[in-house]
C-alpha cells in the first residue's frame, strides 16, 4: 500500500506529520508542495489559536507491504 506522508512545522515550531491513504500514481513534488502551500494557506488545522500545519516542509511517499508468515507447524 501506498500513502503520502507530509511533513510540516506548525507556528510552535514543531514539526507536525500528515499522512494520507490512496496516493495518485502520477502525483509530482511539484503537485504535493503546492497542495501543502494551500493547506497552510488556509490555516484550517488549528489548536489553541496555534496553527498545526503553517510551513510546508517535505513531502514522500510511503510504501508498506505485507509478508504473511509461514504456517505454524505443531
Amino acid at each position: 500500500m501506498k500513502s503520502l506522508e507530509l511533513t510540516f512545522k506548525g507556528a510552535d515550531h514543531r514539526i507536525k506529520n500528515l499522512r494520507l491513504k490512496y496516493v495518485s500514481a502520477d502525483l509530482t513534488a511539484e503537485n504535493a508542495l503546492a497542495i501543502m502551500a494551500k493547506m497552510a494557506d488556509t490555516k484550517l488545522f488549528a489548536k489553541e489559536d496555534v496553527a498545526l500545519y503553517a510551513t510546508p516542509v517535505s513531502a514522500q511517499v510511503i510504501e508498506t507491504t505485507k509478508t504473511p508468515l509461514p504456517a505454524a507447524t505443531a
